[in-house]
């Protein structure tokens, strides 16, 4: 029977289902776009038949029915992987042969699907990793050679980064729904996307500490709070869904009373940039002075910048923020001066002061010790704190920690 689309449960995936000529064939398409799906099918149909009948040639096999098999093997791969294989899809169209597709044809993807001038790196990430990607799956099966690309060598990125002083300004000066996950990405580490994505499930403000999902390298990651990113996740007004917001506002009420409508979560998009806050994010920075060029995720290499300063040990930073290798972590060694360790420790450490005398008048009098935060005249007890009200399902997630 000819093969067909089928939807699958527990997929949001278009599979193709069938068998030409005695070959039973079962594969997804990798898309929920029934228009992809349905080019995808007739590619893989053609493929079938036409090595059932003259059997499979080497270099005959097409680049799409090889990006829709490297899409398909070895588990599931970004978003952002799969819409860069798909553009390059529909660049080289369902009948050029991966033995065609050269340096020459991989020049010419690049000046179509990419802006004028594009960086050597974009080049690489965009057109030629992925490309090289599907051709490698392609080789190991057989269906042609081993790629030879010539590989753009982009002069190392300037690792962009911000002073305490600096982050206190922009934090001063963001809009208030988005203060607390500026906080939280310098404090943290996070990416943007693993912040947006977080849910207060996943946070245990007693023991301070969360738990990040679906990471960029796939598994899962513990990040410790310290008390400034304690006391601005305790200022939030909701426990349940997503952590952080978008802007709340308020609803006139039949009784002429106002009422707050926490704001949405945010979209999840591909990019870790920080497009989700691009404009709240550019009028902070206009507002504090800063004329740095960073991004949300230079927030990212804030911290690391700021970890390597304190610690100096990059197999740490590498562990804690969730990096594959040491050669990731090398560009933030020494990027911060020593000096500003102190200031950077008492960043992360408000209340030092008041921490320090309650500790100090405790041990005279016996009490069981408590560590006190205070941010902005708020005084709040992280450990033991007064349980807050939240879902009593808060703290799953954090039994196997």
């Amino acid at each position: 029977m000819p093969l067909k689309l089928v939807r699958r449960d527990g997929s949001p995936f278009y599979w193709i289902a069938g068998t030409v000529r005695g070959e039973r064939i079962r594969e997804s398409t990798g898309t929920d776009d029934a228009r992809l799906a349905e080019e995808a099918r007739a590619t893989r149909e053609a493929l079938a038949f036409r090595e059932a009948v003259h059997g499979r040639k080497r270099g005959s096999t097409t680049f799409a029915a090889a990006a829709l098999s490297y899409l398909t093997a070895g588990g599931p791969h970004t978003d952002s992987t799969q819409g860069m294989v798909r553009r390059q899809v529909e660049h080289f169209g369902p009948k050029l042969s991966c033995a065609d597709v050269d340096q020459a044809r991989l020049d010419g993807a690049c000046a179509k699907l990419l802006r004028p001038g594009a960086a050597p790196s974009t080049r690489l990430r965009q057109i030629t990793t992925p490309a090289r990607a599907v051709l490698t799956h392609a080789a190991r099966r057989g269906w042609c050679d081993v790629p030879l690309f010539e590989i753009a060598h982009a002069s190392p990125a300037k690792t962009e980064w911000l002073t305490p002083a600096e982050v206190d300004r922009l934090i001063d000066a963001a809009a208030p729904h988005i203060r607390p996950l500026l906080t939280f990405l310098t404090a943290t580490g996070a990416r943007m996307g693993e912040a947006v994505s977080l849910q207060w499930r996943d946070v245990d403000i007693h023991h301070a500490r969360a738990l990040l999902r679906d990471t960029k390298s796939g598994a899962d990651r513990r990040v410790d709070l310290c008390p400034r990113a304690v006391a601005a996740l305790a200022g939030l007004p909701h426990r349940d869904g997503a952590v952080f917001r978008t802007r709340s506002r308020f609803d006139k009420q039949s009784d002429g009373t106002w009422r707050e409508v926490p704001g949405a979560a945010y979209a999840e998009k591909t990019e870790q940039g920080g497009g989700q806050i691009k404009t709240a994010w550019a009028s902070a920075l206009k507002r504090a002075g800063i004329t740095k060029p960073v991004t949300p995720h230079s927030l990212r290499h804030t911290w690391a910048s700021w970890h390597y300063a304190e610690h100096r040990d990059l197999l740490l930073l590498r562990f804690v923020g969730g990096w594959s290798t040491v050669t990731l972590v090398e560009r933030y060694a020494h990027v911060v001066p020593p000096t500003l360790a102190p200031e950077i420790i008492a960043w992360r450490a408000v209340g030092t002061i008041l921490t320090q005398r309650f500790v100090g008048s405790a041990r005279k009098s016996g009490k069981p010790l408590k560590r006190m935060v205070l941010l902005e005249g708020i005084e709040l007890s992280t450990s033991p704190l007064p349980k807050p009200p939240i879902n009593s399902k808060a703290m799953n997630g954090f039994s196997a920690l």
